[in-house]
């Protein structure tokens, strides 16, 4: 291997290593996750996909990273990858969540990984590296999902949690699936 490849690997590695950590410490968040009460059956369920959906792309990431050769990532990404990690652990210790709050992080924690994923597939079509690129797509494509699914379902548990506050008496259920249009005709409309 020459020192270009060398470098390029390293590169590639280094990204491919912060990937690792990101998933690792999402995957910490959305376990306590688990028992958050709801109010809502989708909700419940949907915290469940979430969580299994991260373990195995964590899982297949770790698998690809093996395969590859990676360590653990550069110390700088990995850095701000366990300062992510420790202040998504630091918010779960220190409140209560309710599930819409709860999925609202799951939303930043996802368009985070979907970005670095991204990016992971910007520079490896960059250096010519076609199966990290194809890996790196998967990866977005898993969490472009998670992030619609969230969108989809960010009413639900809203509204839920308004039907169960007693100082809201008149909460209109029916205006669920209107949220669900409406954020969907925004985000085509910005495409």
């Amino acid at each position: 291997m020459t020192s270009n490849d060398q470098a390029t690997h390293q590169s590639l590695a280094d990204w491919i290593g912060d990937i690792v950590a990101l998933e690792s410490h999402v995957e910490e968040a959305l376990d306590r996750q688990l028992t958050l009460e709801s109010g809502d059956t989708n909700v419940a369920i949907a915290f469940k996909r979430y969580h299994d959906t991260v373990r195995d792309s964590k899982r297949r990431a770790l698998a690809y990273q093996k395969g590859y050769g990676s360590t653990s990532g550069n110390p700088i990404i990995k850095a701000g990858s366990n300062l992510l990690g420790k202040a998504a652990g630091m918010i779960d210790k220190m409140r209560n969540d309710s599930a819409s709050k709860a999925m609202r992080d799951d939303y930043t924690a996802f368009n985070h990984l979907a970005i670095s994923y991204t990016m992971l597939h910007a520079t490896a079509l960059a250096m010519h590296d076609d199966a990290t690129s194809t890996f790196a797509l998967e990866g977005l494509t898993t969490y472009s999902g998670l992030v619609q699914d969230v969108n989809h379902l960010i009413g639900n548990a809203v509204i839920a949690e308004l039907r169960a506050n007693d100082d809201q008496p008149d909460v209109d259920d029916s205006v669920v699936a209107k949220v669900r249009e409406n954020i969907d005709a925004t985000w085509k409309t910005t495409s």
